[in-house]
């Protein structure tokens, strides 16, 4: 890695650590001036919550009027269990529909106040979500009160809840947990941090690659110098080695050679070797021999005298 790019890395860690100070978040802080500045904001969204509160701890209680007029709790079911599980579930229903509600819709529009500068892709993101976001709490209000009023039986009318009311209420928290975790992804995909992140961590892999394939180019190298140095041995050793090694075994198979042709067992004349030939010749008992020498007795000293 040369210093040029360690330098360029370096410094677009920088750049990305500077922006992303830079990046707002929303924070109670925000809330508070926003009071001071624009109380019907808290106001309105705060009674919202109060609705849609209410209504989630009421589908976790299930209360409902019996034929005598009496408000039973958790269905009519007067045991431990369902008190538990309703208590529990209506716990989560009371905190999910004002977070996902009227806490999402302020989000929302903290978030495109604080988007960046020239930043179309955010402005739309928040802008859009906003909307859906605002639309999904007014819905949501709207149901509660519907749900409120027909259990009080406040009026004759609402003597029974709407079937849409019904539907929202169970399908509107898992959409809006994917509404506002899928938009929050892209917000910030489309963020100038993101970008430098994106730029960074290419240049990063740029070098990487470079490094990997420079290991690789090493040790293909290093094992291309070990074959030729290692055939350039053997042609060296060979060279010499292999005459010495012909040497040896024709002193061997000269030796065998040697043997072999030098032992005659049955004192014929001929060597072991022509006896066992197909072409030997066979054995005359009367052969005379060549020379007078041949039949000297050698055992027999010789006469000095």
């Amino acid at each position: 890695m040369s210093e040029k790019t360690r330098t360029t890395i370096r410094q677009r860690r920088k750049n990305v650590q500077r922006e992303k100070k830079k990046t707002k978040s929303v924070t109670f802080s925000d809330f508070l001036i926003d009071w001071k500045r624009n109380p019907m904001i808290a106001i309105g969204l705060g009674g919202s919550a109060f609705l849609t509160a209410l209504m989630g701890l009421f589908i976790g209680l299930n209360p409902r009027l019996n034929e005598s007029g009496i408000l039973d709790l958790f269905g009519g079911q007067d045991t431990t269990s369902a008190a538990v599980i309703g208590i529990f579930f209506g716990i989560i229903y009371m905190c999910a529909f004002p977070i996902l509600g009227e806490y999402g819709t302020y989000y929302w529009h903290r978030k495109l106040a604080l988007r960046e500068d020239d930043n179309k892709g955010q402005l739309i993101i928040s802008l859009v979500t906003l909307l859906l976001a605002a639309t999904f709490t007014i819905t949501t209000a709207v149901s509660a009160s519907f749900v409120l009023a027909t259990l009080l039986h406040t009026f004759e009318v609402f003597n029974a809840i709407p079937e849409w009311v019904q539907y929202w209420t169970i399908l509107i928290i898992p959409i809006a947990l994917a509404l506002h975790a899928g938009m929050n992804m892209v917000y910030d995909h489309v963020s100038e941090y993101a970008a430098d992140r994106r730029a960074m961590q290419r240049e990063l892999d740029e070098v990487e690659n470079e490094a990997e394939n420079q290991i690789r180019q090493a040790r293909v190298n290093a094992r291309k110098q070990a074959a030729i140095a290692a055939a350039n041995e053997y042609e060296r050793v060979s060279g010499t080695g292999a005459v010495a090694a012909g040497l040896s075994l024709a002193h061997k198979a000269w030796e065998e050679d040697r043997k072999a042709m030098g032992t005659d067992s049955d004192n014929d004349g001929i060597p072991d070797y022509l006896d066992e030939h197909p072409n030997a010749p066979k054995r005359d008992n009367n052969r005379k021999p060549v020379y007078a020498s041949d039949a000297k007795d050698f055992t027999t000293p010789p006469n000095r005298s």
